[in-house]
């Protein structure tokens, strides 16, 4: 079996992503090779269900530390994950799946949501969203800059 090629980009400990399809144009997300899935900070988190569609309606948060910056989305729910949190707790919680730049690169994502105002960054970025697309270099934050966003992709 011949191995993969290397991925070309290389990203810090924490970098600026936009999620363009949630017309969030830049959130500060922070990289954690240990987590598996992306999380994101959201609330008021209610599913339902749209011409036969399981859908998410919820609010993002996009600034920290100040909670009144926020937007109203939606997205497609593609699953439910249990998952452990870095406390120790148990939740289940709506995964959505959209696109993710970093930098000029641009790919889709599964992320989950869930109530982040605790934590610094809003975003998590886990090793499955970077998996074959990033290597990380975590002697450096932010090498990638602000998302260059092209072309909406569908």
């Amino acid at each position: 079996m011949k191995p993969r090629p290397l991925p070309n980009m290389i990203i810090g400990a924490c970098e600026w992503v936009a999620l363009p399809k949630l017309d969030v144009r830049a959130l500060r997300a922070r990289v954690d090779t240990g987590a598996r899935t992306c999380a994101l900070h959201a609330s008021r988190i209610e599913p339902y269900v749209e011409k036969g569609v399981r859908r998410a309606r919820f609010r993002i948060h996009t600034g920290h530390p100040h909670e009144d910056s926020w937007q109203q989305c939606t997205a497609p729910i593609v699953d439910v994950k249990r998952v452990r949190s870095s406390t120790g707790h148990d939740q289940e919680r709506l995964t959505i799946r959209t696109d993710i730049v970093i930098g000029h690169e641009r790919w889709a994502v599964d992320i989950t949501l869930t109530n982040r105002e605790q934590m610094t960054y809003r975003m998590l970025l886990g090793r499955d969203a970077m998996k074959n697309h990033a290597l990380v270099y975590p002697a450096h934050t932010f090498l990638q800059g602000k998302p260059r966003i092209n072309q909406p992709q569908d």
